[in-house]
């Protein structure tokens, strides 16, 4: 069984709307804040990242399915946003970025799983 802690699931569809909000900006916007088109491309990598551990956090289940569960929405959610871009103004959808940002979601969840042991002795340590 998969269960959604609320109010960390509340934090991660804010997240979620953070990158929409952000994909929904026109391309001459962007041009305006000074980034290279190649720094931008590297966003999506943390960007994802940090989405999947938001996610993670807010998902309960057994590991396995856990991950599972969260690679599988997250990489559909990524391409639904790379297929909304196409209405953007001066903005591109691209396979290149869907999967910097399925990068940014594998890379998510392997640090999630490399902190876990650290996770697990910080939880015993303080239920003493």
């Amino acid at each position: 069984m998969i269960r959604i802690l609320p109010l960390r699931g509340l934090v991660a569809l804010l997240y979620m709307a953070g990158v929409l909000s952000l994909s929904a900006l026109p391309g001459r916007m962007l041009v305006g804040w000074g980034f290279s088109r190649g720094i931008f491309d590297l966003l999506h990598v943390p960007l994802f990242a940090g989405l999947a551990l938001v996610t993670l956090w807010a998902v309960v289940a057994p590991r396995a399915r856990r991950v599972v569960w969260v690679f599988v929405g997250l990489t559909l959610f990524a391409g639904g946003d790379e297929f909304l871009q196409h209405w953007v103004p001066g903005r591109v959808a691209s396979w290149a970025d869907f999967a910097r940002d399925a990068l940014g979601i594998a890379i998510g969840i392997a640090l999630a799983e490399a902190a876990r042991p650290v996770a697990l002795v910080l939880r015993r340590e303080s239920q003493r």
